[in-house]
């Protein structure tokens, strides 16, 4: 199961497709699914008959109210749209394509990210899409661009199926702290030939707070501060 991508549907306006992208969901692998003030009953009788085998997607779908509190927790939001070139008053954004999409992600491999569809009337609005950090599109025909919901769904989950990312698993704070503690150590040991070896730790520790390490990222750095705190021990 892919838990690397959350799915968000804003304000979906017929049963019908929410149960088709749940079922679209299931197909692929993915099973977050966020709905932001739908305009259905996401569990009412056409969601449920279009969802198929995907009932528990469904059931296990969570609502939101705004677009902002359904990518909570998410590094990236990507939006999408059908529209191949678009100018707004507050904001400007060039699309990317899927394809290129997905190459851009193969090489990103930490944090969730959330892939917003706006509603069969309007797609996203200005200010959903200016909350968005990309925007992709799928190639279609200049002459009739707009895909249904739950089929533009299913061709960006089969596009992204097959990176096959592995969850972003987040350091823990004691391994964190850990990282701190051997980095200060270091520092001790050259305190003498160091301008402000005080700020210096202070400075490290902002940073490892502020940054999006990932578990193995921490270890790795934290055995190399590790074996030169203690070849400095030897030295001294």
């Amino acid at each position: 199961m892919n838990n690397r991508f959350r799915i968000v549907l804003v304000a979906p306006e017929y049963g019908m497709n929410v149960g088709s992208v749940a079922r679209a969901m299931k197909n692929f692998g993915f099973s977050e699914l966020f709905i932001v003030s739908p305009k259905c009953n996401p569990l009412g009788f056409d969601a449920i008959k279009y969802s198929k085998h995907a009932k528990e997607v469904l059931q296990k779908a969570k609502i939101r109210k705004t677009l902002s509190q359904a990518t909570k927790g998410c590094k990236f939001t990507i939006g999408t749209t059908g529209v191949l070139y678009r100018h707004y008053n507050k904001t400007f954004r060039s699309l990317i394509a899927l394809r290129k999409l997905k190459t851009k992600l193969k090489k990103q491999r930490q944090g969730k990210i959330a892939l917003a569809f706006g509603n069969e009337g309007i797609g996203l609005s200005e200010k959903h899409i200016s909350a968005c950090d990309f925007l992709v599109t799928i190639p279609t025909s200049e002459k009739y661009p707009i895909l249904n919901l739950s089929h533009a769904v299913a061709i960006v989950l089969y596009e992204l199926s097959s990176l096959n990312i592995k969850a972003y698993e987040p350091a823990g704070e004691k391994e964190k702290q850990e990282l701190v503690r051997s980095f200060s150590l270091i520092t001790d040991k050259f305190s003498k030939d160091m301008r402000n070896p005080k700020k210096a730790k202070i400075a490290f520790k902002r940073m490892v707070g502020k940054s999006m390490l990932s578990d193995k990222e921490c270890a790795t750095i934290l055995g190399v501060l590790r074996k030169a705190a203690k070849k400095l021990g030897k030295q001294r």
